[in-house]
């Protein structure tokens, strides 16, 4: 009888212990720290890297209150920038900073998603169509299953440099200029002869008169690489493009694994991102623009009926492109009808 208690005491004592070992090691899944791995396309000192991807490392991780732990490798530490899509999309990498120029081949519309020639879309336009008028969801849709993927990272307006004067859209015809994107179609239509070069081609081509001139950033990225000491001139407004706007991409997969609220978070720290991101950029725009000034470099700016050409050359040219990709015409669609709907109130509340 009393084997059969103490036997009937020692089931207990297990079965308790037994019981607070599965408590704890459900406390303790609960409690894991979710890790992802990922990649920026642009240097993460960079301005480009230090305004978007590595500001939302770091609001994912402060607003998660440490349940994810982001790891983020430099451009090309694991694959080339324009590998990355493939990267995450294969499962290689969690999550990575993209531009959709990279996938322009495969997804003609991406071209659409950060702001288009003749300054159709400049930053207000695109910000309300993007979050407001369905064009995040557009993004989405474009890419399917294969890749979730937000906006992340807005520069500031860019600028145009060129070793020769530009007064009037005429003084473009011959031109060499380096470009990207949807602005190729533009700089041509008006008579130049576009090269496309990488970042690190840009100044020697310069230097040797390979180009005539250049697009590519703001004034604190285009000092920094020295564009004021081979360029006397630089002229706007960016005719061929105003800001740009990247991409956030997550394995789906990793994504499905996600709470909801850390889904909640990782989307929405990555629109604080490029809202704070933004406004650090300017800053250090207006910082380096007056250095620019003070360096003695000539700016000009095209007259309103150049402005307007090259606004009905930009139509144009995203017409022409609707009839050879049905999604680049539903994007552009979605475009046109926003800015008519937009244009009304926009008009009467904007100073002349």
């Amino acid at each position: 009888m009393v084997k059969k208690k103490l036997m009937f005491s020692i089931l207990i004592i297990v079965a308790s212990v037994l019981g607070t070992m599965a408590f704890a090691t459900q406390s303790q899944a609960a409690e894991k720290t979710i890790r992802w791995k990922g990649q920026s396309c642009f240097g993460v000192a960079s301005p480009l890297g230090k305004h978007s991807i590595v500001l939302w490392k770091k609001y994912v991780e402060e607003m998660s209150g440490g349940r994810m732990e982001i790891t983020l490798h430099d451009s090309g530490e694991i694959v080339p920038p324009t590998k990355i899509y493939d990267a995450i999309k294969t499962g290689l990498l969690d999550f990575g900073m993209n531009t959709p120029a990279w996938q322009k081949g495969k997804y003609p519309g991406g071209d659409l998603f950060y702001t288009l020639p003749g300054g159709i879309l400049q930053f207000n336009d695109l910000i309300l169509w993007l979050y407001g008028g369905g064009g995040k969801e557009l993004e989405q849709e474009m890419y399917g299953d294969e890749i979730i993927v937000f906006p992340l990272g807005l520069t500031p307006p860019e600028e145009i440099w060129s070793k020769k004067p530009i007064k009037t859209l005429a003084d473009i015809k011959g031109l060499k200029i380096r470009a990207a994107g949807l602005s190729m179609d533009m700089w041509e239509k008006l008579g130049a002869s576009v090269i496309l070069l990488t970042g690190g081609e840009v100044l020697p081509s310069l230097q040797r008169g390979l180009i005539d001139a250049t697009e590519f950033l703001d004034p604190s990225y285009d000092y920094t690489m020295g564009l004021h000491e081979v360029c006397k001139y630089r002229f706007g407004p960016p005719i061929h493009m105003s800001n740009n706007i990247f991409q956030l991409f997550i394995q789906p997969k990793t994504w499905k694994a996600l709470p909801d609220d850390l889904k909640a978070i990782v989307e929405k720290a990555a629109m604080a991102a490029t809202f704070q991101g933004y406004a650090d950029f300017w800053i250090d725009s207006i910082e380096y623009n007056k250095k620019i000034e003070e360096y003695g470099t000539i700016t000009t700016k095209l007259s309103k009926e150049d402005q307007a050409k090259a606004r009905k050359i930009a139509f144009e040219i995203l017409d022409e492109k609707s009839e050879k990709d049905p999604f680049f015409k539903k994007v552009w669609e979605s475009q046109k009808a926003f800015i008519a709907k937009y244009k009304t109130y926009s008009d009467l509340t904007t100073f002349d």
